[in-house]
């Protein structure tokens, strides 16, 4: 079955973001293509990045993209050159605005996402460390960009802490390499096709 975890959120409003966007959260299980990473320049933040484990800055890393579904959203898996880095995607519900909780750790960001012509933008509205509430001024920030460029599907990521700046993020471009056909019904004995991603 096509992924509907935007659709969720957006409703029709999704229907307005471009369509190699509308494409890799319809069909793409898996993408690749590249990708640069990077940390922060102060020790705080590359202290940070090292308990969290997160993957080593580096330019033109392989980054390798899985869409695997959970109860109420989708886990995104990426590796760097191999290094995995998970967050869990889950749509959010009660909410004045359309929303996404994604589960970084022990952190979890409720975030505002915002669809127009040039893309998707995520930004946090509320921040959690387990089940407590940090206040904006604490919290740590985590925005997310997707557009389009050369009719490839780019995304951005950037993390900042307060006090700190900014700690982690990554930027890329990523083709889907493994897709679910529109047409395939659940429990179909194949559920994807593969294809060759020319150009990366």
């Amino acid at each position: 079955m096509p992924r509907i975890l935007y659709q969720t959120i957006l409703g029709n409003s999704f229907k307005q973001v471009p369509a190699p966007i509308q494409e890799m959260h319809t069909f793409a299980r898996r993408a690749t293509g590249t990708a640069t990473v990077w940390w922060g320049a102060s020790p705080a933040a590359r202290l940070i990045c090292r308990l969290a484990s997160l993957p080593q800055a580096q330019t033109n890393a392989r980054i390798e993209t899985s869409f695997t579904e959970i109860d109420g959203g989708e886990r995104w898996v990426r590796k760097f050159d191999g290094q995995p880095f998970m967050t869990d995607m889950i749509a959010g519900k009660d909410e004045p605005f359309p929303c996404m909780l994604e589960r970084l750790g022990p952190f979890l960001f409720k975030m505002r996402v915002t669809p127009s012509s040039a893309g998707i933008d995520l930004t946090p509205e509320h921040v959690f460390l387990g089940p407590l509430k940090i206040p904006k001024t604490l919290a740590p920030r985590a925005t997310g960009r997707e557009r389009v460029e050369d009719d490839r599907y780019r995304l951005s990521v950037e993390v900042c802490f307060p006090l700190v700046g900014k700690v982690f993020g990554y930027e890329g471009t990523i083709e889907p390499c493994e897709l679910v056909s529109d047409h395939e019904t659940e429990g179909s004995p194949s559920s994807t096709q593969s294809r060759s991603t020319p150009g990366i």
